[in-house]
This record gives structure tokens, C-alpha cells and sequence, in this order.
């Protein structure tokens, strides 16, 4: 079971992975926003395909933090789509991925749950690296950058709602919460000039079901693999991405770039959970 465990982790940061490139294609045809607001689209229909045919519809037992959660996962959703527009997958995913450093710091100020000394270290390897990203002289927007980094931002809170829902709600219903609540940036995102052609909604297609897909895997892995080992599997994500980027998606890294990689990834392994220590993160992002 376990082993079935990880290989659903792995699944899935491999298609999270994907999914952002992907977002960087549909670029070319789309605004940032409206991707992200085709992704809520999509998503949401199949939560409520799946709530519905198999759980008997939607049910919601704390309705209040289904709300926060939604608000703010669908903030810090938005937002890497919008980096990924702006600068490429690699760099987007690698700052937007900062945000397990974020969950305890605001699990401390909200929740009142004691802060680890070791996340002080983290957040000042993964600083570091971030400054090294930011300021690598490749010319990327830094306007990119710094929503990458707001949406690691935002994440942290939503997590912290996600670890408050999955003791009551179905993982679907948790995934549906930002789905919800993102619909509305349709609203306000650029319309596009025409459909894309059938190339343009593929990989809309691809960066919804693909969320979709990966978002089901990575709760079916968590529910047999404890969080703090299941967490490691996603640096893979974060590698792969990068790798992707600079493949496929025509982005460009230096030593410097390289060089705070190798920091944040050093800052979130330090601030992984340890075997005692156990946070459900199914559904974050």
C-alpha cells in the first residue's frame, strides 16, 4: 500500500510538472489570468462530476474554513499561473514552491501552534536563494518573480485551512473550495482574441485536467505515505519543472540561477517534517 502510496506522489508532481509548462505554452494564446481561470472552470466540473456520482453530492461540514481555504488557495493559484506567464515554468514553480516555509510561521501567528526554531534556518537558506533567483542578471520580469513569490506566500496560509478541513471534508470538496472561488477572475482576465485553434485548447485542457488528475493522485498518496515523507517527493516537481523550462520552454539559467536552487532546495529539506511530526498537505495547491 505504501509503495502504491508513492507512486501516486510521484504521478503526480511529474503531471504538476507538466501542467506548468503547459501553462507557459497556453501563454502564447492566453493571458495568465484567464488560464487560471479556465483551470477553475474545469476543475470544478470535475469535482462536482466525481462529488456527485460517487459521493453523493456535496456536503460540507465546516463551511467556513472550506471558504478561507477556498479564497486563499485560489489567490496563491492564480498568482503561479500569472508568474508562469510572466517568466517561464522553471523559475515560477521554483519560487511559487517555496510555500511549505510559510505554513508554520502562519500556523504560529493564526493558529498558535509552536514554531520550530529549524524554519528560522530554512527561511534564511531559502532567502538566499531566492535573492540569487531574483537578482541572477538573466533579465527575467521581476514582476513575475515577485508574484511567484506572493503566491508561495498565499499558499502558506491556505494550507493551514487545508490541515483544518481534511479531518472532516472529502478531498474533492477541498479541491472544489478554490475552484469556487477563482471563477470570478474570469471576469476580470483579458479575453482572448480567438479560441487559440485546437492547439490552445488542448493545453487548457491539459492545465485543468492535469490539476485535476495530479490534485486526486497526491490525496490518494497522502492517505497511505505520512506527510513529511510524502512532502520530499515534490521537490522532484520543482526539478523537473526546471528542467522542462529550459527544454521546452526556451528558459535560460546561470550559475546564479543554479546556485539558489540548490539554496531553496537545501531550505525546504531542512524544514521537512520529521517522522513525529505529521501535516496533511493533500489538495494545496
Amino acid at each position: 500500500m505504501r509503495v502504491r502510496g508513492f507512486a501516486a506522489l510521484y504521478s503526480a508532481a511529474t503531471i504538476f510538472a507538466f501542467t506548468s509548462l503547459f501553462v507557459r505554452l497556453a501563454s502564447r494564446y492566453y493571458s495568465g489570468l484567464f488560464i487560471s481561470g479556465a483551470r477553475f472552470v474545469i476543475g470544478a466540473a470535475f469535482c462536482v462530476v466525481v462529488l456527485f456520482a460517487r459521493y453523493g453530492g456535496v456536503k460540507p461540514k465546516r463551511p467556513a474554513v472550506l471558504v478561507f481555504r477556498g479564497l486563499f488557495g485560489a489567490g496563491s493559484m492564480a498568482a503561479t499561473y500569472a508568474a508562469i506567464s510572466l517568466t517561464g515554468p522553471g523559475r515560477a514553480a521554483l519560487l511559487s514552491n517555496m510555500y511549505p516555509l510559510f505554513v508554520p510561521v502562519f500556523a504560529a501567528l493564526f493558529f498558535k501552534e509552536r514554531f520550530n526554531p529549524r524554519t528560522l534556518a530554512s527561511l534564511a537558506l531559502c532567502t538566499i536563494g531566492a535573492v540569487l533567483v531574483v537578482r541572477d542578471g538573466s533579465g527575467a520580469a521581476l514582476s513575475g518573480d515577485h508574484i511567484a513569490i506572493s503566491s508561495a506566500i498565499l499558499a502558506g496560509v491556505a494550507v493551514n485551512f487545508v490541515r483544518l478541513a481534511t479531518g472532516t471534508e472529502n478531498p474533492f470538496l477541498i479541491y472544489l473550495s478554490p475552484c469556487i472561488f477563482g471563477l470570478p477572475i474570469l471576469f476580470f482576465a483579458p479575453m482572448p482574441a480567438g479560441t487559440g485553434g485546437p492547439a490552445g485548447l488542448l493545453l487548457l485542457l491539459g492545465v485543468g485536467g492535469g490539476a485535476f488528475v495530479a490534485q486526486a493522485l497526491m490525496a490518494y498518496g497522502y492517505s497511505s505515505v505520512p506527510a513529511g515523507r510524502g512532502s520530499v517527493v515534490f521537490y522532484w516537481e520543482t526539478s523537473l519543472t526546471v528542467l522542462l523550462g529550459a527544454l521546452l520552454a526556451g528558459e535560460r539559467f546561470n550559475l546564479r540561477f543554479a546556485a539558489g536552487l540548490v539554496f531553496i532546495l537545501a531550505g525546504l529539506w531542512f524544514n521537512r517534517e520529521r517522522r513525529s511530526e505529521r501535516t496533511a498537505t493533500a489538495g494545496a495547491l
